[in-house]
């Protein structure tokens, strides 16, 4: 299979402005700016009017390929350096992975043909693995800012999806929604709730005496001593 071009645009083409030297343009960064001259990359764009090394102008089709392109596609096809793509990203508020980021990533882990992921899982499992992150992560502190961003994405309404994938989550792991301290009644365990007094019921079992209560009260398992008459008629009625 022939490798993807790693240049490659996910959209465009992007065609140059038209515009001449001692015209004007409408930079993003700049406002209005003089194009001095055009650049000599594979896409020759318009250049501000300045001593010095020349600066693109950040204006047209170029701000469409900031906001959905690679890093290096546009840093390759517009004759720039990555930080200058860095710089146009942070001016247009566009994320560190952006569509063109994203499909270029996905594209390199199909085209990998070495086994360097496998063999980096595997070793992050390992035990000496494991005692390193836990020793690199004990005393740290988390940062206020922190914090406070996640008590403020936690405060954010939830979509129906989410509950449902929520729900099905703690259910498999055998707790109710958003309680890791409890655990559901297992079938076993509502059986023995009926076999002595609660308090050998609940050592049994391994839960509180209040819990073994609740739950008897919830089974309309009123009577604790498996030994009385009224135990005993109580049972054969249910029987």
């Amino acid at each position: 299979m022939k490798p993807r071009d790693p240049f490659r645009f996910l959209h465009g083409p992007y065609q140059t402005p038209r515009a001449r030297p001692g015209s004007r343009l409408s930079c993003e960064i700049r406002g209005t700016v003089v194009v001095g001259r055009f650049s000599d990359g594979p896409i020759p764009w318009p250049c501000v009017k300045r001593r010095g090394k020349p600066t693109l102008i950040l204006c047209g089709d170029l701000v469409k390929a900031v906001r959905c392109e690679s890093k290096p596609a546009v840093a390759h096809h517009f004759g720039v350096s990555a930080g200058t793509v860095r710089t146009w990203r942070r001016a247009l508020d566009v994320p560190a992975y952006n569509e063109g980021t994203r499909a270029r990533f996905r594209q390199i882990s199909i085209e990998r043909t070495d086994d360097r992921l496998e063999r980096g899982r595997r070793n992050s499992k390992i035990q000496e693995s494991l005692a390193k992150l836990s020793a690199k992560l004990k005393g740290r502190t988390i940062p206020p800012h922190v914090i406070e961003a996640v008590r403020k994405a936690a405060q954010r309404p939830r979509s129906s999806a989410w509950k449902e994938k929520m729900v099905a989550f703690w259910r498999r792991r055998g707790h109710p929604v958003g309680h890791p301290e409890r655990s559901f009644w297992t079938e076993q365990e509502i059986r023995l709730l009926r076999t002595g007094p609660a308090a050998a019921v609940a050592r049994k079992i391994g839960r509180s005496l209040s819990a073994v209560y609740g739950m008897r009260y919830v089974m309309k398992t009123t009577r604790i001593n498996p030994t009385t008459r009224a135990s005993v008629a109580n049972r054969v009625i249910q029987a």
